[in-house]
């Protein structure tokens, strides 16, 4: 299978695991996908700052055929403050698609697949 990991942080020299994670991505291609949103080194295609909702965005059309998969579980980790932002790109993302995210994440939460560890 594929894991896939959008890390968000503010800073390269604040990422953990960094050399670890990158030499799984080159060694493992197919099985591990590793995305950086750097909010105060990277910028998104309009200028803003880049968080991990924006790589949402920009990746929407794969994470939604991913999420169509039974198999696909969705991990959400870190500071409280980043669970609505994401929240909302999800929904909007999912609204261009024809779907709806409260009832597409309860049906991912009902089967165990929608993990949410934020602090």
């Amino acid at each position: 299978g594929l894991a896939w990991l959008i890390f968000g942080i503010p800073y390269t020299e604040n990422i953990l695991y960094k050399d670890d994670l990158e030499k799984m991505a080159a060694e493992y291609p197919d099985n591990f996908r590793l995305t950086y949103a750097i909010s105060r080194e990277q910028n998104t295609a309009d200028g803003g700052k880049m968080y991990v909702q924006s790589r949402v965005s920009e990746y929407a059309d794969e994470l939604f055929e991913l999420i169509q998969k039974p198999n696909t579980h969705v991990y959400m980790c870190g500071l409280k403050g980043m669970e609505p932002p994401i929240s909302e790109t999800f929904t909007a993302e999912a609204q261009k698609r024809g779907m709806n995210w409260d009832d597409l994440r309860k049906q991912m939460k009902k089967e165990e697949r929608w993990h949410v560890e934020v602090y």
